[in-house]
């Protein structure tokens, strides 16, 4: 059975995203979503916890649910990209599709093979060594090797181009295929007709309004979230600054996508910071962004270390599927697993993804608006549509 994959956060699940979702399905195939974990890309808690956003993506006509572990989604783009992409391959997907801000895939497609190139990487490693960001770096030398680089400037398009980096470095015959993304901006706080972005549908809801919210979801999850589902970054701060403060660079220089000596810099004003946004801006500059910033100090919170960075995560965890999901990981599915049980008998790597995943998830329940008790990655059920409500 063929299957359309699709990469996303659903954070949370909007009217957008239910566009997307039925773009997919029009195919004909199965549609097999991997899911960002509880910590996502841009440095910060997701807004609902991934089995409640699961739900929410069987609901809107996912067939096959799957996590992409949090060493993965709390990432950087390319590292965020590798393991999607991975993941939806080991799940029998030929086929990658994704919303666009230019909605050209032809002029994504170009974009990547330069990316991808040895030319663009040693041109890349000469702009990095001066005082860019690695963003405008990657953009410069992009642009210098004759790539349409404005697609690098949008977040979607961005993604995109790393996804199709990603399959080629791994050598996957996966097709991709954009539809234009409409309505708002990424990030902005304006109404487009039917659309707003997910940012200000969080910020709505970190106010407790989920009339708003509901307003731009697809009628199908009006009730499904709940008052005490979401989470709330601003609830896990002074734990943050305390496990921070017991560090040293030399821990710090274990990260992920850490180095010309920013771990001592994040000594020093780990120790100086009385706040996360006061941490966060003596951190960040024109060569470290925010969202950089925010991952490294997530990162060293939850205890991440570099030994996974852009590898494959070890096995594909299914958090919930349909009748025809089930169908197509029957005939399909590689490494897939449901249970802990399973992991630990992939080996140590696998255990230890596994351990970082808990330890990620007994922490971010804390934030939640009605807490946790640790273990809930040992208890989670698998996700079956038909018996959802």
């Amino acid at each position: 059975m063929a299957v359309t994959g699709i990469i996303a956060e659903f954070n949370p699940l909007h009217t957008g995203h239910k566009r997307l979702i039925d773009e997919a399905k029009a195919s004909g195939k199965a549609v097999a979503a991997v899911l960002s974990g509880n910590f996502v890309q841009r440095g910060e808690c997701a807004a609902l916890e991934k089995g409640t956003r699961a739900k929410c993506a069987l609901m809107c006509g996912v067939d096959t649910v799957a996590e992409l572990p949090v060493l993965w989604s709390m990432s950087t783009a390319q590292n965020f990209a590798l393991g999607a992409v991975c993941q939806l391959h080991r799940l029998g997907t030929d086929e990658i599709i994704f919303g666009s801000e230019c909605g050209d895939t032809y002029k994504l497609k170009t974009a990547a093979d330069i990316l991808g190139s040895d030319e663009f990487a040693a041109f890349l490693a000469e702009k990095v060594n001066g005082a860019l960001t690695f963003a405008v770096a990657r953009k410069e030398a992009a642009k210098a090797l004759g790539a349409d680089a404005s697609v690098l400037d949008s977040p979607n398009d961005n993604l995109a181009v790393e996804y199709i980096i990603a399959a080629k470095k791994l050598g996957l015959p996966i097709n991709f295929k954009c539809i234009k993304r409409e309505g708002a901006p990424h990030d902005s706080k304006c109404v487009s007709g039917d659309f707003v972005s997910a940012s200000y549908i969080r910020d709505e809801l970190s106010k407790g309004n989920l009339a708003f919210a509901e307003r731009f979801m697809p009628p199908v999850l009006h009730g499904v979230i709940k008052a005490e589902d979401i989470a709330d970054n601003r609830k896990l701060e002074t734990a943050v600054l305390a496990v921070l403060r017991t560090k040293t660079a030399s821990d710090f220089a274990m990260l992920p996508d850490i180095g010309e000596g920013l771990e001592n810099r994040l000594e020093f004003a780990v120790r100086a910071a009385t706040n996360l946004e006061e941490l966060q801006g003596q951190l960040k500059s024109k060569r470290y962004t925010l969202a950089r910033v925010r991952r490294l100090i997530l990162s060293a919170f939850l205890g991440f270390e570099n030994t996974f960075f852009m590898k494959p995560p070890p096995y594909v965890r299914l958090l919930g599927a349909s009748k025809t999901g089930l169908e197509a990981l029957a005939e399909n599915a590689t490494a897939a697993v449901t249970k802990p049980s399973q992991i630990k008998a992939l080996g140590a790597e696998a255990e230890k993804v596994f351990e970082t995943e808990c330890r990620a998830t007994d922490i971010f329940t804390l934030s939640m608006s009605v807490p946790l008790e640790a273990g809930l990655e040992y208890k989670r059920k698998f996700l079956k549509t038909e018996e959802l409500k």
